[in-house]
């Protein structure tokens, strides 16, 4: 039976949008795809219908959603037969480097109808302005906040029983980690817009799961030691990143070993199958007459990074207001019926025998 995987390829971070497109992508498509157009145009549509021919055709489908909106695509990528679909346009921008050879522009721009593109020009670029207004925002906000985030790490540490919590990864690790071929790749499971933190079901067939219940904002650390020593014994993983600092994990995955390691609260169960599901609480990784001198401090710092990312959600609200009017103007002037012509063709080409 086919399956898809669905994770996002970036997200918009403390220090504005970071992309893994170039490395989940890397070389392993004969033929890629970039699709160009604006909002509305079909872009996600297009994709979707893809994978869904892909699927009833017993291919493996992953689907790369969109960071800002998870009910849209970003890209969908069928790994067997070697062919990624991909939006190419900002923030994730996609150019070609082996034009024909590998990459090929499916430009969705062709299906508007000028005319009525030409009498909205300016509510375009006024509607357009103000969206990226909202971003600049966005990136002021979540950037404050990851500097609240640093000082309480940091007040944290002065907490943290270092030795103890690699430790228990040695332990866990000898126990469930084999080696294999020490390949390491990206799937991001969690991003940050409109809906606040919004998680995939990026791992949700994981049979074995450790939940980690984490309230001193340590769990990133836990999944550091994780993966140093996934990368000591050459074990094959997945890894995502937090979705407001890339520098942070947020799970490993050991597809070998069928062993997800996340925050409980980040964890997207599979509709039917149920995982054994295992919790690590980092409180044992705390001194707790050492935090009690800085609970205070930590709570204060705690509260003023919630409200900031409160502050990025408002923004990110705004900002989908902003991008549905955008999108309804370019739909009106969409021809829709030759783009579908189009669509139809495109995809009997790329499942032919």
């Amino acid at each position: 039976m086919a399956k898809k995987r669905e994770y996002f390829a970036g997200a918009n971070t403390k220090t504005g949008y970071a992309s893994c497109f170039h490395q989940i992508v890397g070389n392993k498509y004969k033929k890629v795809f970039i699709m160009k157009g604006s909002a509305g145009c079909g872009k996600s549509t297009f994709m979707k219908r893809i994978g869904e021919r892909a699927l009833r055709e017993g291919f493996d489908v992953e689907y790369i959603h969109c960071s800002a909106d998870s009910n849209s695509l970003d890209g969908v990528l069928l790994p067997e037969k070697g062919i990624a679909v991909v939006d190419g346009t900002a923030p994730h921008v996609m150019n070609m480097k082996y034009p024909s050879a590998r990459e090929n522009i499916i430009n969705l721009g062709e299906f508007w109808d000028e005319s009525k593109l030409k009498s909205q020009r300016e509510e375009l670029i006024s509607l357009t302005d103000r969206k990226l207004a909202c971003y600049a925002n966005i990136y002021r906000a979540l950037s404050a906040a990851g500097s609240i985030r640093e000082i309480r790490n940091s007040l944290v540490s002065e907490a943290l029983l270092e030795k103890k919590m690699a430790g228990f990864v040695n332990r866990i690790g000898k126990k469930l980690i084999k080696p294999g071929s020490g390949e390491e790749s990206i799937c991001i499971q969690t991003a940050f817009n409109h809906n606040g933190f919004d998680s995939l079901p990026t791992f949700a067939s994981a049979a074995n799961v450790y939940l980690i219940r984490d309230k001193f904002d340590i769990s990133y650390r836990l999944l550091e030691m994780i993966r140093e020593y996934a990368e000591k014994v050459g074990a094959d993983r997945i890894v995502s990143y937090d979705p407001v600092d890339f520098k942070k994990l947020e799970a490993v995955y050991f597809p070998k070993e069928d062993l997800l390691f996340v925050p409980e609260q980040k964890y997207v169960p599979g509709e039917t199958k149920k995982a054994e599901n295992k919790p690590i609480d980092t409180a044992r990784f705390i001194n707790k007459g050492v935090y009690a001198e800085i609970r205070q401090k930590d709570r204060a710092a705690f509260k003023l990074y919630k409200a900031l990312l409160e502050a990025a959600k408002q923004y990110f609200q705004e900002a989908s207001q902003l991008h549905e009017r955008i999108e309804r103007i370019y739909i009106r002037a969409m021809d829709f019926a030759r783009l579908n012509d189009y669509t139809n063709k495109f995809i009997a080409e790329l499942f032919k025998a």
